[in-house]
């Protein structure tokens, strides 16, 4: 028995004594820059909701050269209008989506879904979208903010308050991309 117990233990001093250490690799390139390593993306996008486009509006992120995760998330944000002027611009008022209006009695909501491939903004309620003021459907922007998945982790920031999230994400107004879409 203790032939059998020295002969494991010189075993498993002689493997792990053992290494295969060479020369090291050449460096990796530098990964790129993020907050605490997360990084976001935020396009702009200007568009209309019409019945040529079944009131939706479709947006291949390839198109727009962002890269999405399966486990990012994406969230889209809705400029409702202006404020005051802070700096010499305009401060723009978004609300996050889906956002909801009642039109005389009749509900109106601007909505998504998404994939990692893809985001789908479109109208939906009870109003009869033909008929609705062009305020509601003509020229509309929209902000879509692909969010990493670690970003979930910090949960003192507040998702509909767009400003807080582009904070968060370290990303400010030039690394906006703004885009229109026409149907």
């Amino acid at each position: 028995m203790k032939k059998t117990f020295i002969l494991l233990f010189l075993a498993a001093i002689t493997l792990t004594s053992c290494s295969s250490d060479g020369d090291q690799g050449p460096q990796g390139p530098q990964g790129p820059a993020g907050a605490d390593g997360l990084i976001g993306s935020v396009i702009d996008i200007e568009s209309d909701f019409t019945a040529g486009n079944n009131y939706e509006l479709g947006i291949n992120f390839n198109d727009y050269n962002l890269e999405v995760f399966e486990t990012d998330a994406v969230l889209v944000y809705l400029k409702t209008g202006e404020d005051g002027v802070a700096d010499g611009a305009p401060v723009e008022v978004w609300r996050q989506m889906p956002q909801t209006y009642f039109i005389n009695g009749e509900a109106l909501q601007y909505n998504f879904d998404y994939t990692y491939f893809n985001v789908l903004i479109y109208l939906e309620g009870t109003v009869d979208f033909a008929t609705l003021d062009s305020s509601y459907t003509d020229n509309q922007v929209l902000r879509v903010v692909v969010v990493p998945a670690e970003f979930s982790k910090d949960t003192s920031v507040d998702l509909s308050n767009m400003s807080a999230v582009l904070n968060a994400l370290n990303l400010d107004q030039s690394e906006i991309k703004t885009m229109s879409i026409s149907h």
